[in-house]
């Protein structure tokens, strides 16, 4: 005996294989993206915060970001650094970027004939304050850095290439 499927049993296996085929299985793609995971060409090498530990009151907070770029860059490339700092209860963030245009002026090809990779650094300030721009409490801060390569695009700015993220933490007083 064959049992008929009713519109809504259809209907729930049709988005339920739409689901599954958005999804995909969780361990095959972790394996592939294991398996495929190699080094990016863009590296943040280091994030150095100073002054440790950051009084608000007294001075900003210096994050000097050094970033090794790729040995080709593209032509009109643009540098993304972007850098989210979080309370430890997320309920504090503050996101800085620079975007900076990959120019002779910025990166020299010095580096590439002595054998070394060319770098270049990034200084971002933290004023101490959050989204809301009031002024945050005391705590170990986390920092998250990404830098991004982009280039000029038809409807805007295009990622061209991503680096790992580095994540660190500062200690941050009031007094």
């Amino acid at each position: 005996m064959r049992q008929r499927i009713t519109a809504t049993q259809a209907l729930c296996i049709a988005v339920a294989l739409w689901c599954l085929a958005g999804v995909g299985d969780g361990v095959s793609h972790a394996a592939k993206a294991k398996a495929k995971a190699h080094s990016p060409d863009l590296k943040i090498l280091s994030v150095d915060p100073t002054p440790v530990p950051f009084v608000v009151s007294a001075h900003p907070l210096t994050l000097t970001i050094m970033v090794e770029l790729p040995k080709t860059l593209p032509e009109e490339a643009l540098l993304n650094v972007t850098t989210l700092i979080t309370s430890p209860s997320k309920s504090s963030i503050r996101v800085l970027e620079s975007l900076q245009p990959l120019t002779d002026k910025t990166v020299t090809d010095a580096a590439l004939e002595n054998g070394s990779p060319r770098r270049i650094e990034v200084v971002q300030v933290w004023d101490g304050t959050d989204q809301t721009k009031r002024v945050v409490s005391d705590g170990t801060y986390n920092y998250q850095v990404v830098a991004k390569l982009m280039v000029p695009g038809k409807n805007g700015t295009l990622t061209r290439e991503t680096s790992w993220k580095r994540r660190g933490s500062f200690e941050v007083r009031e007094r």
